[in-house]
């Protein structure tokens, strides 16, 4: 398989077409050669009325077509007919701080017949020229359910880099936290690595029901194996990463609460040692008329005495509960 050599008779009718559709952004289209050839047209930021024309020319249902412009909508697969429909939603963070399915992810959506295949998009993604230099235009994919499997898989592939970023950025804030380093504003970090990878794994799992349809509808092949090592590969590591960092929180937790009961600790001993010196105190702070002792030499050296010798007692008492 190779690009298409677009001949002059050819040539027109496209141009005419996307004339026709008034599609002025980036659309490009391959042609695979084999004994089924097949169209791959790729559309990014189309508008609705582009998308109606696209409609009519493939025969795409209205449903399909209302849910590809919905920018929120979910990982899923249907069949109409012969034509199906694939919504995924590949990698692409907002902020660092994203943490919602449309602050992590854009959609990517797929419609398909025997012999085309839609690809529509809002943002720009590279990882389908990959596809086309790798697998169609030298002849490695010569069917329309091994290109979907292929754009499905390269749309899972995205989530590894930034799954394995956040797998070593839990091992750094374990290191730190065992170390007993002073990390500004920890917690927060690890709740959003926790809720980016739970995020993550909702997604994951949508686009197994996806994997799983597809592969019901065609067949096993090649290239869904190469899918479903993918999409085993994606899950794994992200579970790993939920789990670490709900691990983590909960270390987290508990070295705070020992911090916290090693304070009170303290505290509790030192109460302990002043209560009974706070009760004399109180008893010779009440300024009683008749207090034999104050009136004699011995009465203050025998309070001090008296003090020390209990502080001294529940001193050897802690020491003997091992309190020390």
């Amino acid at each position: 398989m190779k690009r298409k050599d677009v001949g002059r008779a050819s040539l027109h009718e496209v141009k005419e077409f996307y004339r026709k559709i008034n599609l002025d952004l980036m659309v490009e289209q391959w042609h695979a050669k084999g004994q089924e050839g097949f169209e791959w047209i790729d559309v990014a930021k189309p508008s609705a009325e582009e998308l109606a024309d696209l409609a009519r020319k493939y025969h795409l249902h209205p449903h399909t077509v209302a849910d590809c412009l919905e920018p929120d909508h979910l990982p899923k697969f249907e069949m109409t007919g012969k034509t199906g429909f694939i919504i995924t939603r590949k990698y692409a963070p907002k902020d660092d701080y994203a943490d919602t399915i449309q602050e992590l992810s854009s959609k990517v959506a797929l419609f398909f017949g025997e012999d085309f295949l839609i690809s529509i998009h809002r943002l720009p993604q590279s990882f389908l020229n990959d596809i086309n230099e790798r697998y169609v235009s030298n002849g490695h994919c010569q069917s329309i359910p091994a290109l979907a499997a292929r754009i499905v898989e390269g749309v899972l592939n995205s989530y590894v880099k930034p799954g394995q970023a956040l797998s070593d950025e839990i091992d750094r804030y374990e290191s730190l936290l065992f170390l007993k380093k002073n990390i500004p504003d920890l917690q927060e970090s690890i709740y959003y690595i926790k809720r980016k990878a739970g995020v993550t794994k909702k997604i994951i799992k949508l686009t197994e029901e996806v994997v799983t349809l597809l592969e019901k509808q065609y067949g096993a092949s090649s290239e869904m194996e190469e899918l479903w090592d993918m999409h085993t590969k994606v899950e794994t590591l992200y579970d790993q990463v939920y789990d670490d960092a709900h691990a983590l929180t909960n270390v987290y937790l508990a070295i705070s609460a020992q911090r916290t009961n090693e304070v009170m600790r303290i505290l509790t001993i030192f109460s302990v040692f002043f209560m009974p010196l706070t009760f004399i105190v109180g008893i010779y702070g009440m300024n009683f008329d008749w207090m034999p002792e104050l009136r004699v030499w011995w009465g203050y050296p025998a309070v001090m005495g008296a003090m020390v010798i209990i502080i001294a007692l529940i001193f050897a008492w802690f020491k003997w509960r091992k309190w020390l």
